[in-house]
């Protein structure tokens, strides 16, 4: 279990991804000069997909949008407290909170009585005027489930510009270099991959 800055977070799962490419083949094409060239469609699609998944795990972020469950082993304990959702971002909404009570039944919190924001970092869930923590959970690493939307959109026209140029950056220095070499210092990639880092 990882106690991070006052939450017990205990991991997370991606259930759902999009169907869609963050970035379209045809401007990986345009990006590498082929853009009228074929042969190679197989092997560029693949690169997309290992680059993009690569940028995600290195920045933890969804790209396109994605369907997240978090875990957390206890609730914050006091009213003031704010419940802090970080597994994946950027987080556009919250589907549900649900918890294991202390006879190990899984229960669903009211969304009547809890306010969720959107931060730099991931989302705060804090409690509305009048209501409290569930106090009764289970002992159990994955007490508290936590689902919700992150992403920047549904298609590759959703992702801000200096992200699309980095991720088209790095398939081309793939493209281009096939095999492993040794990299000093910062790319161009990772100045435009920058903004995906959460100071959290």
């Amino acid at each position: 279990m990882e106690y991070r800055y006052g939450r017990y977070y205990t991991g997370h799962t991606i259930t759902a991804e999009s169907a869609e490419l963050p970035v379209s083949l045809e401007a990986v094409r345009m990006q590498l000069r082929m853009d009228d060239l074929r042969h190679d469609d197989e092997y560029l699609i693949m690169q997309i997909k290992a680059q993009c998944a690569l940028i995600e795990k290195q920045y933890q972020c969804a790209l396109l949008t994605k369907t997240v469950v978090e875990h957390h082993s206890r609730f914050p304990q006091y009213s003031t407290d704010t419940l802090f959702v970080s597994g994946i971002g950027p987080v556009n909404s919250i589907t549900s909170i649900q918890y294991y009570d202390d006879g190990n039944t899984l229960q669903t919190w009211a969304s009547t009585e809890w306010n969720f924001t959107a931060s730099s970092g991931g989302a705060n869930i804090t409690l509305k005027p009048d209501y409290s923590w569930p106090t009764n959970l289970a002992n159990r690493p994955d007490a508290v489930i936590v689902t919700y939307s992150a992403g920047y959109g549904t298609g590759p026209s959703a992702l801000p510009p200096n992200i699309t140029a980095g991720i088209l950056s790095r398939i081309a220095r793939a493209y281009t270099n096939r095999e492993d070499s040794r990299e000093e210092g910062m790319s161009m990639s990772d100045v435009l991959l920058q903004p995906l880092k959460r100071w959290i």
